[in-house]
């Protein structure tokens, strides 16, 4: 389960942006994401690509004071055992950048995992529009789809991966139009695109460095 990730700008980011034709210098940037947090998603439009602002937290609840998460489910991420029930899955496919992300095995031994060559992530996620009943305002949400986990992150985190998202898979994530979900089968098998580096943290919310990377292989040995 990713329930933590960064974005920050740097080069890897300015080249992931300018791939999916949009403006690097217009995502919201963060050094921690958290459940809740407003994050940059990019979808397909009639007229290109474009970066949308989202509350991580795919489903909310009307409150007196607004659009909230909804407390009841725990929406930030959507599991590939899911998705066939979802209809954001076959209409409002997104990217969701990021430069790193956190796990942790049962909430103990987190480790902030960063590309080992500095590359930018592009994890698929889903995203809903929701209109505000007291402002009239059209709010999105999102979530990060999770599959099964991969073995090189046994250690870190066994019980899932989040989808990470190929440059030559961009196209058809976000065309939802012309790509039905049954093309889309390859690309809920849990895959790393570069080895990760994994480092030791004391907790999520403050990533103090505990102890030495290590180096996790994105096609380990069986």
């Amino acid at each position: 389960m990713c329930t933590n990730f960064v974005l920050i700008k740097k080069k890897s980011i300015v080249q992931l942006a300018g791939n999916l034709g949009v403006n690097a210098d217009e995502l919201h940037y963060q050094p921690h994401a958290k459940p809740g947090a407003v994050i940059s998603i990019i979808t397909a439009t009639s007229k290109g690509n474009t970066i949308k602002e989202a509350i991580w937290w795919l489903f909310l609840k009307q409150t007196e004071t607004g659009l909230k998460p909804h407390p009841d489910y725990f929406s930030v991420n959507t599991r590939y055992d899911k998705l066939a029930s979802r209809p954001e899955f076959r209409t409002s496919r997104c990217i969701i950048p990021a430069t790193a992300f956190m796990e942790s095995q049962d909430g103990k031994r987190p480790h902030l995992l960063e590309p080992i060559d500095d590359s930018a992530i592009a994890f698929g996620g889903l995203f809903k529009e929701w209109t505000d009943k007291l402002t009239g305002e059209v709010v999105i949400s999102a979530s990060i789809i999770t599959l099964p986990g991969h073995p090189a992150l046994a250690n870190i985190h066994r019980k899932s991966t989040p989808l990470w998202l190929s440059e030559n898979q961009f196209e058809q994530w976000l065309d939802c139009d012309a790509t039905p979900t049954s093309a889309l089968n390859d690309f809920l098998i849990p895959k790393l695109h570069t080895d990760l580096k994994a480092t030791p943290i004391d907790k999520m919310s403050t990533r103090h460095q505990i102890g030495e990377p290590i180096r996790l292989a994105q096609m380990p040995n069986h």
